[in-house]
């Protein structure tokens, strides 16, 4: 692993570049400082597909992400079955520049969970690497053209170092050597981290008669005249370091939407449109490794689909071996510290899990029904094939329906009926605890009290529906039934009844499925 904060982060750019141009494929990780916004956006067997997009998008503008984990996986050119995983760890931290001040929440058990695991909060908050999505790096363009830089606006730079270097140039332009350039080394922290297109304007501003050029550890200030500098101004329509301002931000990463690409829509089937053209082919570890736990059932590779069981099975004897010449994965430079010990919730060692893994399934999954004599090395073009049925399918947790498809309509929900219940007797008051309580040893469970004596229940799979339905058929306070739109919805209910009356006959409703939550 590599790796990577803003102070690094121009000297391995090139670096991380030319391993994802190389790369056959890349697999990407992420950790934030939270995962849910509130209650509201809590996530439920009830949601909708539509539903959890809404939720998801009010927790992601209100949380950042602080770590994402980058594995390109080159194909060796030197081995006819071997990849090589070049790993790099970014540290990130929103941008604080002009007009671009990004505010962000918290989650207590997000920040501990992340203690947990060493997570180290200095290098997010001092050493993170600033991004802009595209609407940001408008406003800090529209910002930068603007002549009243920093007026109304609070900066981010150390008054008392500018200052210095002011007082510094001033002795320099009222003394009798100014027909040599002046250098001023950046030995002061504070100036080496200051933005450079800051230190042009406050030099500028104050001198009408000099020029400035800076790199990464000198500014140098030559005394022009006013009308050198007018012509200099005129050549320079924007300069190199303005631009350089804008691409520390920009180049810094591409990969997720809402951050690094756009606000994220309030559409639905805008996002997923989006997000396509980004990415052609996504393939979701966890969907992949859902879908082939019947079929794989007898090998005990995937007991859990989580990374790190995964990655475990996968890692092991058995698992490398299942089938014969499977690929090969090294480390690439700076990773070899992963030999030694496994650092889960690190972004960069569970993107490398999650390639990993990726390439051990699609290697069994090419050659699961071919006799072990026809098996052979292959190119990944023969792996995206044999997995192309589970591509752009990202798995969606405790929802109403299993996954959603980035490149067409999503799947018809396969969750079982929503179940309804209601009080025998109108002074038996149902409450959502005690519900889950009676119901949730049978299955996870999602509860939606719509009145004091009815209830919906949304329920995670066939078997805890039936044994609910089974076991509760006598209680001695609650009825429980499988749901119907006609039967339990107030709503449809009065609308029938008011149509009928008015038509004087029998009228055909349009309704929406039954497993949607009713209002």
């Amino acid at each position: 692993m590599v790796g990577i904060t803003k102070a690094n982060f121009e000297d391995v750019f090139p670096t991380v570049e030319t391993a994802i141009r190389k790369a056959e494929f890349i697999a990407l990780d992420a950790e934030f400082t939270g995962l849910q916004l509130n209650k509201q956006t809590k996530s439920t067997l009830f949601d909708t597909s539509e539903e959890r997009y809404a939720k998801l998008r009010r927790t992601i503008s209100n949380i950042t992400i602080c770590q994402i984990g980058v594995s390109a996986f080159v194909k060796d050119p030197d081995s006819e079955n071997k990849y090589i995983a070049h790993t790099f760890n970014f540290y990130l931290y929103p941008p604080v520049f002009g007009p671009v001040d990004v505010r962000f929440t918290c989650q207590a058990s997000s920040l501990r969970f992340l203690c947990k695991y060493n997570f180290d909060f200095n290098k997010f908050i001092y050493d993170g690497i600033s991004y802009l999505n595209a609407e940001q790096e408008q406003q800090i363009q529209q910002y930068l053209d603007r002549k009243d830089l920093f007026q109304g606006v609070e900066r981010d730079v150390d008054e008392s170092a500018i200052q210095k270097l002011l007082s510094t140039v001033a002795e320099w332009m009222f003394g009798t050597e100014t027909e040599k350039p002046l250098e001023i080394v950046k030995d002061d922290e504070d100036l080496l981290y200051t933005q450079d297109y800051i230190l042009h304007s406050e030099l500028r501003n104050r001198f009408p008669d000099i020029w400035t050029t800076i790199d990464k550890t000198k500014i140098t200030i030559e005394k022009v005249g006013e009308e050198k500098r007018k012509s200099l101004e005129k050549e320079e329509v924007q300069s190199k370091e303005q631009q350089a301002t804008l691409t520390q931000y920009v180049d810094g990463l591409t990969f997720y939407y809402d951050k690094f690409h756009k606000f994220l829509p309030r559409s639905y089937k805008e996002f997923k449109s989006e997000i396509h053209k980004l990415f052609p082919v996504i393939i979701d570890t966890k969907h992949i490794t859902n879908s082939l736990r019947k079929p794989l059932e007898k090998t005990d590779l995937l007991k859990s689909t989580a990374l790190g069981s995964l990655y475990e099975a996968f890692h092991s004897q058995k698992g490398q071996q299942y089938v014969i010449h499977t690929p090969s994965i090294a480390l690439g430079p700076g990773c070899e510290h992963y030999l030694e010990a496994e650092f889960p919730h690190e972004a960069g060692f569970d993107s490398y899990m999650c390639g990993y893994v990726f390439l051990r399934i699609a290697h069994i999954e090419t050659f699961r029904d071919i006799l072990s004599t026809e098996v052979v090395p292959c190119s990944f073009r023969r792996y995206l094939h044999s997995t192309n049925e589970y591509a752009n399918k990202i798995n969606i947790i405790r929802a109403n329906l299993n996954y959603l498809s980035l490149d067409c309509e999503d799947p018809v929900s396969e969750r079982p009926d929503l179940l309804f219940v209601r009080s025998k007797k109108k002074s038996y008051k149902l409450e959502a605890g005690q519900i889950a309580r009676w119901f949730s040893p049978y299955g996870s469970v999602d509860i939606s009290l719509k009145g004091p004596n009815s209830a919906l229940v949304a329920t995670s799979h066939f078997g805890c529906a039936r044994d609910i339905l089974k076991n509760f058929k006598r209680h001695e306070k609650v009825a429980v039934s499988k749901y119907s739109v006609w039967k339990h919805s107030p709503v449809v209910r009065n609308v029938f009844i008011a149509g009928t009356l008015l038509s004087g006959g029998l009228c055909a409703w349009v309704l929406w499925s039954s497993r949607k939550q009713p209002a």
